[in-house]
């Protein structure tokens, strides 16, 4: 049962810039009051006037921190022959053991089926399953006029974040530039923003068949396949469209430099355009898909050279790249081996969810790249922010859900197989020496992860009604 009241006590707390050790005071299902130590338990019901049902949870030693946020998943996908791994029980099990209490699934319209659908959908396969608090992307594969005009009464219901691909022709989710400009009037017109899969589709189709007609079939010739020069130009064209319609735009797992130099000079022209890298491209490069094995991480964009990924590194550093996500898509060992003789066929995708947080802690935060704040920012308060979630999620805020991670900063473990909890039957993050650990995992005042149990009734999470900020331009 949960308690009336709940107050964290003495953690070290990131509360907007500010990291300082506070007291965090829970009732209900929100954060309603933050204090310095002791001055929030003072004298029987204490000085916010608690309950006297008051759960006491000790934080000394611990980082307390807004629950993650993941606007980048894939659940029951169905792609490339096979369906992912993760349903909404699974899924938001995994997720929650990696610190994040609400996530933001992709849902693909069907051929012959409305916009409205993908939202339907979702609904239905969370129901009685979702463990943390979820949203929806609808994924526009058929641009008919029929479903243009749905866009205004999806964005009403909550979904204001469309996305559509500019490539995957044979597995039916290719738009054409005209059509994501008509997409893109239409969804800025009822507020929303469009999110693009950018790679050239036109490149790929002339690069695949000739690496394969020279006998170029292992995961490495997936990088060649589709080497940076493939986004770049995708993303050259993206900001065209935002410059002709004026509308929002958001460039989704982004793994080319030269793509993060285009996003940011148009961002200075005013130009409405945003972006996102995920934690795998940060974490590994292109040299593991020479690996035996390489086929765990073919995935889309393919993983970059060192290079590439370093200028990665300094655009989260600096904000030019203002989140991270895990584009988790888990798929089976037996799904991935449609691969191992032919790059072209093995379906793209790590599972990844689970990893983001403690990885880029650890990574970020532990090695002395970002600052707490800043990790805060890019796996919580900003996908909130962006995505139309806040202020209910991604901050310690006064009103704010109270969605929270305890985490030790100086523990350490390896990651791998053996101590993640996702569905798929192989890790692509295995033997990765980790500092930091998850403790305990609050999601709206409730305990959902208690050191390594996860304590929540299946169903208990909700749908997110997101809505965007207000278009601001470059800052927006």
């Amino acid at each position: 049962m949960t308690p009336a009241a709940t107050l964290i006590r003495g953690g070290t707390a990131v509360v907007g810039e500010e990291v300082s050790r506070k007291d965090i005071l829970i009732e209900g299902e929100q954060i309603i009051a933050i204090g310095d130590p002791g001055e929030l338990s003072a004298g029987g019901r204490g000085e916010a006037g608690i309950s006297t049902n008051l759960e006491v949870i000790d934080a000394e030693d611990l980082l307390v921190l807004p629950g993650g946020v993941d606007t980048h998943v894939h659940f029951n996908d169905v792609f490339m022959g096979t369906v992912s791994v993760h349903d909404y029980y699974t899924g938001t099990r995994a997720a929650a053991f990696g610190g994040v209490t609400s996530i933001i699934d992709f849902s693909n319209q069907v051929p012959g089926g409305s916009l409205a659908k993908t939202l339907d959908d979702k609904h239905e396969e969370a129901a009685g399953k979702a463990i943390v608090d979820w949203g929806v992307h609808p994924v526009i594969t058929e641009p008919t006029e029929e479903t243009l005009a749905e866009i205004p009464h999806v964005v009403e219901a909550g979904a204001p974040t469309i996305k559509c691909y500019m490539t995957y022709r044979e597995d039916g989710l290719l738009i054409e530039d005209r059509d994501l400009e008509r997409i893109a009037a239409g969804l800025t017109a009822a507020g929303g923003m469009l999110m693009l899969h950018a790679e050239d589709n036109d490149m790929i189709e002339a690069n695949v068949p000739r690496l394969v007609a020279e006998g170029k079939l292992a995961a490495i010739y997936h990088a060649r396949s589709k080497p940076a020069e493939v986004e770049t130009e995708a993303i050259r064209r993206i900001v065209g469209m935002a410059e002709r319609t004026g509308g929002r735009f958001f460039v989704v797992h982004l793994a080319s430099a030269a793509g993060l130099d285009l996003i940011t000079e148009a961002r200075a022209r005013g130009v409405d355009v945003n972006t996102e890298t995920c934690t795998h491209y940060l974490v590994f490069t292109d040299k593991v898909l020479e690996r035996d094995d390489g086929i765990k991480w073919i995935c889309s964009p393919p993983l970059r050279d060192a290079a590439i990924q370093e200028k990665l590194w300094e655009g989260v550093v600096d904000g030019r790249i203002p989140m991270v996500t895990s584009d988790d898509a888990a798929y089976s060992w037996e799904a991935k081996l449609y691969g191992k003789d032919r790059f072209d066929k093995c379906p793209n995708g790590i599972p990844g969810i689970e990893p983001r947080f403690q990885i880029l802690y650890s990574e970020g935060v532990a090695k002395g790249r970002i600052s707490l704040s800043r990790f805060v920012e890019i796996v919580a308060s900003e996908p909130a922010r962006l995505f139309g979630m806040a202020p209910r999620k991604g901050s310690l805020a006064v009103g704010a859900d109270a969605d929270i991670v305890l985490f030790d900063p100086e523990a350490r473990w390896t990651m791998g197989q053996e101590t993640l909890h996702m569905a798929a039957d192989w890790s692509g993050y295995e033997g990765i020496d980790i500092t930091g650990k998850i403790m305990r995992v609050f999601s709206r005042g409730e305990m959902i992860i208690d050191g390594p149990e996860c304590v929540a009734a299946e169903g208990r999470g909700r749908y997110i009604h997101c809505a965007l900020p207000v278009a601001g331009g470059a800052g927006g």
